[in-house]
């Protein structure tokens, strides 16, 4: 609650504790059972009402995939916000890395909701356009995009807004790299990387030198 707002009346903050319950249900199915594990049913026992309750706090099963959604990419944006915010005082390129490494080690603690969060992985589920979950994939971004900006002498605005420079191509590619790493490393597609960091962040560094390399053509 921000400073005067107006106070939270008991009954709204218990249904708030209930709703922030459910999701916490709902993601540590999700964690253990993959999107198959995610039980309504399941959810209503735990929390101790029948089905039908459950939509009094959360619009549906696809409510709730959106809820988790949105949770996982808070907690991969907040990983991401935190390495960017202690490393504020290095040279661009070792903020890039410290935010890459920070989003490794995250996804190597919650492979379920990173997965959930860069694969389609739910039938039937559409995420709202122009939502909730797409503000809270930018936020992700924002860390990444500011590093490479400064280290290309731009502003993140002019970086993104000129999508035909190679600039721009570049950075998308940089980008891909690191979430192709990761999600080889997390359903184990890649024995070579050794589940360490060591060869995620060797790789990026390189990429960075190819990324300033292209941008200056």
């Amino acid at each position: 609650m921000k400073p005067g707002d107006p106070p939270v009346s008991r009954r709204e903050r218990l249904r708030d504790e209930l709703t922030a319950q459910i999701v916490s249900i709902g993601r540590r199915q999700l964690e253990e059972g993959g999107v198959a594990g995610v039980s309504w049913r399941g959810i209503a026992r735990e929390v101790g009402m029948n089905p039908a309750s459950l939509y009094t706090y959360v619009d549906g099963i696809d409510d709730l995939y959106t809820r988790i959604l949105i949770d996982s990419f808070e907690g991969l944006a907040s990983a991401v916000h935190t390495a960017s915010e202690a490393s504020r005082d290095q040279p661009a390129r070792e903020r890039f890395l410290a935010c890459a490494a920070a989003y490794r080690e995250w996804a190597v603690a919650h492979p379920s909701q990173f997965n959930l969060i860069f694969t389609d992985q739910i039938p039937g589920y559409e995420a709202p356009p122009d939502g909730p979950t797409v503000d809270a994939e930018i936020a992700i971004e924002q860390p990444f995009v500011g590093a490479l900006a400064e280290l290309l002498g731009r502003t993140p605005g002019d970086l993104l807004a000129d999508t035909s420079s190679t600039a721009f191509a570049a950075v998308v590619a940089l980008r891909s790299q690191l979430l192709g790493f990761t999600m080889l490393e997390i359903n184990n597609h890649a024995p070579y990387l050794e589940n360490s960091p060591r060869i995620m962040l060797a790789a990026t560094d390189h990429a960075i030198d190819a990324l300033l390399a292209v941008a200056s053509t």
